[in-house]
């Protein structure tokens, strides 16, 4: 905020007439004026008295800031997109730039300046001939906040040189720049380390990244379907939970996940029913695939993945184990422990545990 800004709105919020200012500060009512229109400022003398009277320190005064609030900052690149409209991504760019210099150590607004001049640039910049001098001087605000004390800030940076230095087949620079990346961003570390490793000609690397995070990508959208179903069920609505769990089926189906997860979901809506035919078919259809151990190189969608079979088989029993542990005791299946085959089902299960 300017200091004519910062003067008029301070001394309308004391409710103070610019005559009123003129007298306590012995100048004329025309040089308050004057200071207000942005057209001339005060004297370096009159500072202290002008920030006393207006209540404010002189940081304030004097718009000393070190940074910008979101909303200052999301105006301004508002007002930057305005410019690149109207007069052309150079002036919005140069626009920007100026703002940084204002604002050295605000690392929010450098981040954002630069992303958003970089998707200008792509937007806007058809007709603009040395893009690569403008593309420098972005990876260098970029480079600017790597640094950063705030967390978002830094791996985005991190992870838009990464792919600014991967496209320029600087390989080595961009994977500096995916080390520095933690695992859990909100960002798709995979997917760029992955893109990396495939220019690298590191395919067989390149093949299990991918399928990892096909692996993962998946299991999370069974997970979401999961928590819409126990919603749908929640309100009663049995129709959109039919639905989702038959979605849930084909999905575990159609990506080779294990065969506990196909059943699972179904297993909750026909015990929200209080189905007991259905019940008890799928609690078999899950205690049969939890025996078998999940071979998930065996799919072709994940031949890359790396498994030890023993492994396999312990997490196997775990999951039988605990499933049986709350077949016994979960009130959910309550209304089935009166069921003569329900209790022949955790018998026997018990003794392939044993």
């Amino acid at each position: 905020m300017p200091i004519n800004t910062v003067i008029r709105e301070h001394r309308k919020a004391h409710g103070l007439t610019q005559e009123q200012m003129a007298e306590y500060l012995g100048i004329s009512t025309p040089a308050v004026n004057k200071w207000e229109k942005g057209v001339s400022y005060p004297d370096i003398s009159l500072l202290p008295a002008l920030a006393r009277l207006l209540k404010i320190d002189l940081n304030t005064l004097l718009c000393f800031h070190e940074g910008l609030s979101e909303q200052e900052i999301e105006h301004f690149n508002n007002k930057v997109i305005d410019t690149i409209k109207k007069k052309g991504y150079e002036s919005g760019f140069s626009m920007g730039m100026e703002k940084v210099r204002e604002y050295p150590n605000c690392d929010k607004l450098i981040h954002t300046t630069a992303l958003l001049l970089q998707g200008a640039l792509v937007m806007y910049g058809a007709n603009i001939d040395d893009k690569e001098v403008y593309e420098d001087q972005i990876a260098a605000l970029y480079e600017r906040v790597v640094g950063s004390n705030e967390e978002q800030v830094r791996n985005s940076a991190i992870f838009m040189l990464a792919s600014k230095y991967m496209g320029q087949g600087e390989y080595e620079r961009a994977q500096e720049m995916l080390d520095l990346l933690p695992e859990n961003t909100g960002l798709d570390k995979m997917l760029l380390q992955a893109n990396l490793s495939k220019h690298q000609e590191k395919l067989e690397e390149a093949a299990e990244i991918l399928e990892r995070k096909l692996l993962k990508d998946v299991n999370e959208i069974h997970g979401i379907l999961m928590n819409l179903i126990d919603i749908a069920l929640k309100v009663e609505n049995l129709k959109t939970a039919d639905y989702l769990a038959e979605l849930s089926e084909k999905v575990s189906n159609m990506f080779d996940l294990w065969g506990v997860n196909a059943f699972l979901v179904p297993l909750e809506v026909a015990l929200a029913k209080k189905n007991v035919e259905d019940s008890i078919s799928l609690i078999k259809s899950v205690l049969s695939a939890a025996i078998s151990p999940w071979k998930v190189s065996d799919s072709a969608l994940y031949t890359h993945i790396p498994v030890k079979e023993e492994t396999q088989e312990s997490f196997s029993k775990q999951i039988l184990s605990a499933f049986l542990a709350e077949l016994k005791n979960s009130p959910k299946y309550e209304f089935l422990h009166s069921n003569v085959e329900f209790q022949h089902i955790i018998e026997r299960n018990e003794e392939i545990c044993n």
